[in-house]
């Protein structure tokens, strides 16, 4: 055959699917992009694969575009498991845009067809990303029901990558409880199932969180370890996002080990990438964590700056706890 020519539609499908399969997300968003609108739509799985590849790369408003159009014609077409996982990327793209309201509605809406359906797999996903934005809400018992839930059914249905990320969702539950052993058991336990499922993306994220744990414990030669490898991970598999939250956690690492030149370098390039694909999350952790380093290096208006921003938009996500407790510490500077 001729490697110039197009290829059918089966043969785009078989490769878009390989190339998801292989976690290999440029390259299947460059074979997306290389097809028109209505070939993606006239076979929504293609139309989804390539809606998903974009928010992996870090383009999530053209995936929320696409996963929504995506989402209306699997509908038409009957298609729920195309349908469910299109809703689904819709309320991660709006999640992570910031758009927790919507995010919140797209899922329980999943949710409740997904039922009527008798789709678990689906459900038990909604539950899950339900459990995601309630944590970051600050309410970890609601969280940790949502997670349990996630953990039985995917038990049930031997859904390996499932367990592994919601064991990675649990790690964060009980982090932000101040649980830190019992947070680094579920990301080591989510480790070993991503490892298990070939899940490398879940295996990257993992391997963040417990170096951050590592880091705030004061052992930064460990957390540095740790984090390059995710750092690693994350550039293969060309995540943006995931790289520029590994860098936060490269800083605070940094810091552990009384390296501030070091830390303030790799803010600021993980502060560029979210600023380049406006996560509001990831900016107001990075800006926080901006902050405080530049009051402890003796920024004061520098630091005032970051930490107004992080605590802005904090707050846009419902994050009050979290919003408080940076604006508090803005203002102790203002007083001094």
């Amino acid at each position: 055959m001729d490697a110039t020519a197009p290829l059918p539609d089966s043969e785009l499908l078989d490769r878009a699917r390989a190339l998801r399969a292989a976690g290999q997300w440029p390259a299947l968003e460059r074979l997306g992009s290389g097809l028109a609108r209505e070939a993606l739509l006239a076979e929504p799985e293609l139309g989804f694969l390539y809606a998903l590849a974009s928010r992996v790369v870090g383009s999530t408003e053209r995936a929320l575009e696409l996963a929504e159009q995506v989402e209306r014609a699997a509908g038409q077409r009957g298609d729920r498991r195309v349908r469910a996982e299109a809703a689904n990327l819709v309320g991660i793209a709006h999640f992570e845009a910031g758009r927790l309201a919507q995010a919140g509605e797209v899922w329980g809406g999943l949710l409740e067809a997904a039922a009527g359906w008798g789709d678990d797999e689906a459900a038990t996903r909604a539950s899950n990303n339900l459990g995601v934005l309630a944590n970051v809400r600050g309410r970890r018992d609601q969280a940790l029901v949502h997670y349990e839930r996630a953990l039985a059914a995917y038990q049930r249905t031997g859904n390996v990558r499932g367990l592994a990320e919601t064991h990675h969702n649990l790690g964060i539950s009980y982090r932000d409880l101040g649980f830190d052993r019992e947070a680094d058991a579920h990301f080591r336990r989510a480790i070993e199932l991503a490892g298990q499922a070939g899940a490398e993306d879940v295996v990257a994220i993992a391997e963040t969180e417990r170096a951050s744990l590592r880091a705030r414990a004061g052992d930064g030669a460990l957390a540095e370890a740790m984090v390059v490898r995710a750092l690693e991970r994350f550039e293969r598999l060309g995540e943006p996002l995931g790289r520029a939250d590994a860098l936060r956690v490269r800083a605070s690492a940094a810091r552990a080990g009384g390296r501030e030149d070091d830390a303030a370098a790799y803010l600021e390039s993980a502060l560029d990438v979210a600023r380049q694909h406006a996560d509001p999350l990831l900016l107001a952790e990075v800006q926080r964590d901006r902050g405080l380093l530049l009051r402890d290096t003796g920024d004061v208006e520098g630091a005032r700056a970051a930490l107004a921003e992080s605590a802005g938009h904090f707050a846009t996500l419902g994050a009050t706890a979290e919003s408080e407790a940076v604006a508090a510490i803005e203002r102790g500077l203002g007083e001094a």
